[in-house]
């Protein structure tokens, strides 16, 4: 075998593995996006900075703790409405969207089900004035 054919089979072999490697890359297309709709929320991101800051300004942190296989969540006013958003970094098909309301202070969501780690807690609510509020907490569910 002379050299002609050597270049021709290195050359050969270079071209069948960037193509293989092009096809599979495309064929196991997976964006690891945390949002969907990641695009949108970037547009809405001062309405969102202002709930977060409501929050802020008027002294209305939640408190959150996990206490014997419930996520406690106490408010500091009373009748509270709205979502909470139960966010799981390491497998998003765990997320959970779930409304609440409560008249009391505490709201008790059953965790026992949902796998252990941590999970990033979003709170939307609305204050007894009804002023928009958004809070965010990281959580350790054991």
């Amino acid at each position: 075998m002379n050299w002609g054919v050597k270049i021709f089979l290195t050359l050969l072999l270079f071209v069948i593995i960037a193509v293989g490697t092009g096809i599979y890359m495309v064929s196991n297309d997976h964006d690891s996006l945390i949002e969907e709709d990641y695009y949108e929320k970037g547009l809405e991101y001062d309405s969102t900075y202002n709930h977060k800051t409501n929050v802020a300004e008027l002294n209305l942190e939640p408190d959150l703790k996990v206490d014997s296989g419930y996520l406690v969540i106490q408010f500091k006013e009373l009748n509270n409405k709205g979502k909470i958003i139960l966010r799981r970094e390491s497998d998003s098909s765990q997320d959970l969207d779930l409304p609440f309301s409560t008249d009391a202070k505490a709201y008790r969501l059953p965790v026992s089900n949902l796998s252990a780690g941590r999970w990033n807690v979003q709170i939307n609510w609305k204050s007894q004035k009804g002023i928009p509020l958004l809070f965010e907490k990281s959580v350790y569910i054991p």
